[in-house]
């Protein structure tokens, strides 16, 4: 009776072991991510790139941008009135569809998403992608051309 406890607790014993190795496998892999580069082949640091990429929400921030900017310039800059409600719905969809990553209005006027709560980067991207627009002093079909390729290159396919 004795031999079968002794069995039982080193087979136990056993297992536990092998739990902890397998534990401790998976720490010596610790964030780093083998890149390539113009210089060839490198480690990086993905959690340091996550603190400089600013990928933690920052609600704030967000807002800021999203309605100080986006919306803001948009409002000012997009033609006004009536008889261009539909030339502004084209681009708003396409912003709409890139800050919700690929999720358009569907038929019954639902998106599944709401674009104010993406990805800070992706605020940043169409902020960037505005201003250029503006600056270059842009037609609409420019605005609407550049946010449809942009969410091509994303795999959000327009519709």
């Amino acid at each position: 009776m004795k031999k079968e406890a002794t069995k039982k607790q080193l087979k136990n014993t056993n297992k536990e072991e092998e739990k902890l190795l397998i534990l401790a496998k998976s720490d010596e892999i610790k964030t780093k991510q083998l890149v390539i580069t113009d210089e060839g082949i490198e480690s990086e640091d993905e959690l340091k790139n996550l603190v400089l990429q600013e990928a933690f929400d920052n609600p704030t921030k967000k807002y800021d941008i999203h309605y100080n900017g986006i919306s803001k310039l948009l409002m000012k800059h997009l033609p006004k009135g009536k008889n261009h409600e539909k030339a502004r719905h084209f681009i708003y969809e396409e912003k709409n569809t890139y800050l919700t990553r690929g999720n358009r209005k569907k038929k019954d006027g639902t998106r599944g998403a709401d674009s104010r709560m993406g990805y800070i980067n992706d605020h940043q991207e169409i902020l960037n992608l505005i201003v250029s627009w503006i600056r270059s002093n842009g037609t609409m079909a420019d605005l609407y051309i550049s946010l449809k390729d942009l969410n091509k290159t994303k795999g959000y396919l327009a519709g």
